[in-house]
């Protein structure tokens, strides 16, 4: 009986925390699944993938799915529904993907190495305003996952907006 119920705490343990890392910070989980965007979390560990999802509180939400690819080059997966960052996620009405070459996607990688990315706390800790955005990226590389949480963009705004920009999307307003 004993074992029974210590095997029920280890199971739903492993359960929240599973829960927990699953879908980012999981305030934009809704979000995500108005996009129709994949769990990272349990894509394939052996792609280099990352994702920003980008919501501003009164402005349309996007995502940005980057794919690195092994010949270099990357594809970034643009998407944005009608909805408001601050509140409903809206619906799909944007779905587009872009090629990046060697040379920039080689650029991009550098500069998120630069920002240690991967050793970066996933959550800054500071307090959310009212109005403002909030920025996740998630990464998957070499089987790892990681995942962050940027009130109005913090430290990994510029990486993250050299990204943007190559969707060739309209971005503003930026915050």
């Amino acid at each position: 009986m004993r074992l029974a119920a210590a095997l029920t705490l280890a199971l739903l343990a492993v359960q929240a925390a599973h829960t927990k890392a699953d879908d980012v910070v999981i305030t934009g989980n809704s979000h995500l699944a108005s996009m129709h965007e994949p769990s990272l979390w349990r894509s394939a560990r052996k792609i280099e993938i990352y994702r920003l999802l980008w919501l501003r509180s009164f402005d349309a939400p996007m995502a940005f799915r980057w794919i690195v690819k092994a010949d270099g080059t990357s594809e970034l997966v643009t998407k944005k529904t009608d909805g408001q960052g601050g509140y409903e996620p809206g619906t799909l009405v944007l779905n587009r993907s872009t090629q990046i070459d060697v040379r920039e996607t080689r650029d991009l990688l550098v500069a998120l190495t630069r920002l240690s990315f991967w050793d970066l706390p996933a959550d800054e800790g500071g307090e959310l305003g009212l109005d403002g955005s909030q920025w996740f990226i998630e990464g998957v590389k070499d089987g790892k996952y990681h995942q962050i949480k940027r009130w109005n963009g913090g430290e990994i705004k510029s990486w993250a907006l050299l990204l943007m920009r190559k969707s060739g999307e309209d971005l503003g307003p930026i915050y």
